[in-house]
């Protein structure tokens, strides 16, 4: 037997459960490559004010790396880039890391059964198996608009946040009303002279419920692993029964629960103009459902402007919105999201014959159980399409991927070659997920990007984290061409 060797992209979650599943079993022949100067992915990167988790810490985390400190039960930003290199270094895998590394492309060698994977210094690795984790929330996405580049004052994402910047008795455009424009406004607010909020469309936006756990509870599950690990599994099973608001036949209760929230609205804000430009007019569920305690209450200051219209020029000094307003301010924060529909880009990836993936996935991304894609043998994904996670949390996906490729990993050991799904298991797969998403509130119609420009959804998962679970517990060769070097 030979044990392949393999390359990683990507040091976020997504990568280091993969790393840590192979160590786990005694495979160190892979190398981790990631661009940034420390792990962390998304939690490495994003270090705007208020940066914080939306899923409690207790299941945001690996399962065989339980932390029973969190400062509270929603883990700030800080905390979780710190949690993620402790368990780097002290499981290993920080060993096997090449930070500062970015990578340009990776081709498939045909007589070789290899990957060749090429950096950006020119550098080429050759890998018997690629392993994709970079993350579908890693590569900001600032719109193009006319004039963006003529604004004066400063300006970035929220990604990107230029921390020599002071915004202290600014006045700060924040454009987008997505995640991280809920944690930005509350956080600067008071600190900046005035901020002007100015979202396209509103978000459903949840009361948080976060608290700080007390010396004497995080010392008693510090004392008893096992109750720390019933903590994990009960607050897992919490959130997985709440699977069902997903589906159509949940709108009754899903009505309901609107009618509560645009009632909370009302109550916190009082100016008519602002609960109108903060209330969706779409089902709940359709797009990510947000959690802060302190986005409405920062909204109804009187220091805090919202604009519902989006942005359709910018100037030397000034945003010119869709409604035809105008917004002067000293400092542009872009809280415009991502490109996860993009997802593996601005990596260049080439199959079988030349095949680009771009290509490949011209109607949008698809693979095997959001692993494999037919034309692109030994190459496995974390978090690839339709595996976004939206009532649970994603570090479970992420590690029953890790589980999935590392069997087949073990399988190519022991025969050699390379795997490639076979497309009418690919395609069998995706038209059930499908059609199965045609049946869920994610195809009710909103903004937002679980979709293509077509309508097709390829971010989320269309079932139970169970269901997954159970899908990726077995690695089945009979699914996959097996190829040989020629």
């Amino acid at each position: 037997m030979t044990t392949p060797s393999i390359v990683i992209i990507g040091a976020g979650f997504g990568g280091l459960a993969a790393a840590l599943e192979l160590e786990e079993h005694g495979i160190t022949s892979y190398t981790v490559l990631e661009r940034a100067d420390r792990v962390g992915g998304v939690w490495a990167a994003n270090t705007y004010p208020g940066a914080q988790c939306d899923v409690p810490s207790v299941i945001y985390q690996f399962s065989k790396w339980l932390n029973d400190d969190w400062s509270q039960r929603f883990g700030n930003q800080e905390e979780i880039a710190a949690y993620l290199h402790k368990v780097a270094v002290e499981s290993g895998v920080m060993a096997r890391v090449r930070l500062d590394t970015n990578v340009e492309s990776a081709a498939y060698d045909q007589k070789s059964c290899t990957w060749q994977i090429t950096l950006a210094d020119g550098e080429t690795i050759a890998a018997d198996v690629l392993l994709c984790a970079p993350g579908q929330l890693s590569n900001p996405n600032i719109p193009d608009l006319p004039g963006r580049e003529s604004f004066e004052g400063p300006q970035f994402h929220s990604a990107q946040w230029d921390h020599t910047v002071d915004y202290t008795g600014k006045h700060v455009a924040v454009v987008g009303g997505g995640a991280s424009a809920v944690q930005v406004v509350p956080a600067i607010a008071g600190v900046a002279s005035k901020v002007t909020v100015v979202q396209r469309s509103p978000m459903w936006v949840v009361n948080k419920r976060n608290w700080k756990p007390s010396r004497v509870e995080k010392a008693v599950l510090s004392k008893v692993p096992a109750l720390m690990k019933a903590y994990h599994l009960g607050m897992w099973w919490w959130f997985e029964s709440r699977y069902p608001i997903t589906k159509r036949w949940a709108d009754p209760a899903r009505k309901l629960w609107m009618a509560q929230l645009r009632a909370s609205v009302r109550r916190t804000v009082k100016d008519p103009q602002k609960v109108d430009a903060l209330t969706p007019d779409y089902l709940l569920g359709c797009n990510r459902v947000l959690l802060s305690s302190e986005w409405y209450p920062a909204c109804a200051r009187d220091d805090v402007d919202v604009i519902g219209a989006g942005v359709t020029e910018v100037t030397p000094n000034a945003l010119v919105t869709s409604t035809g307003e105008k917004v002067e301010p000293d400092i542009i924060v872009w809280c415009t999201g991502f490109t996860p529909t993009q997802y593996l880009a601005p990596i260049t990836i080439t199959g079988i014959d030349d095949l680009d993936i771009r290509d490949a996935w011209a109607e949008g991304p698809e693979a095997y159980l959001g692993l494999a894609t037919p034309g692109f043998p030994n190459l496995f994904m974390s978090y690839g399409p339709n595996t976004g996670s939206l009532t649970n949390t994603i570090i479970y996906l992420l590690e029953r991927q890790a589980h999935y490729a590392r069997q087949a990993i073990e399988y190519v050991a022991e025969n050699g070659g390379a795997l490639e799904i076979r497309p009418e298991v690919h395609d069998e797969f995706n038209a059930e997920i499908q059609g199965r998403l045609k049946k869920s509130v994610f195809t009710s119609g909103c903004p937002g990007w679980y979709s293509t420009d077509n309508g097709k959804v390829t971010q989320v998962w269309a079932g139970s984290h169970v269901e997954y679970g159970r899908r990726t517990r077995h690695f089945d060769p009979s699914v996959y061409r097996h190829h040989s070097p020629t």
